[in-house]
């Protein structure tokens, strides 16, 4: 087997939390894409780091002072998850009633929303590293955070 091959079965051994990012283009569309690299960098100043394929749609609304949402789904939000990473199933991503699409979208329902400005974008081959300066974040007191592991949502 190739390293890709390789390293694609290694990773797929790593319990990811299952998170949207959301956000709004510069026409004030909402965006949103189901995101599993997600994490924290520093508590001073608050921020983390996603990275975003090149290829997505939400990737190009991305500039450096824009505002995005990460999502961090529950266990019964599998379904949205699945929308939102379907590329043919686009134009059914913000149908979910439990969307709020005044300023930055976000979900009333999810298990946290850490509301964020991109600081910093670095391109890395297919991906572009975005690390987000925090500037809101809240949270549900129950937790049960969606996670996926080997192909498959647990």
């Amino acid at each position: 087997m190739s390293i890709q091959d390789n390293f694609r079965l290694a990773m797929r051994r790593y319990i990811y939390s299952v998170s949207i990012m959301s956000n709004k283009d510069e026409n004030g569309d909402p965006n949103a894409i189901t995101v599993s690299s997600v994490t924290s960098i520093s508590m001073d100043p608050p921020s983390l780091l996603i990275c975003i394929n090149k290829s997505s749609r939400i990737h190009d609304t991305l500039k450096i002072d824009s505002k995005f949402c990460i999502n961090l789904l529950n266990k019964n939000q599998e379904g949205l998850s699945n929308i939102c990473s379907d590329e043919d199933r686009y134009e059914e991503r913000f149908k979910d009633d439990n969307w709020d699409i005044e300023q930055i979208p976000y979900l009333r329902n999810a298990q946290a929303n850490i509301f964020c400005k991109v600081d910093k974008l670095t391109s890395y081959h297919t991906h572009t590293i975005v690390v987000g300066l925090v500037k809101d974040a809240n949270y549900s007191n129950d937790i049960s955070t969606l996670t996926y592991v080997d192909g498959e949502y647990r």
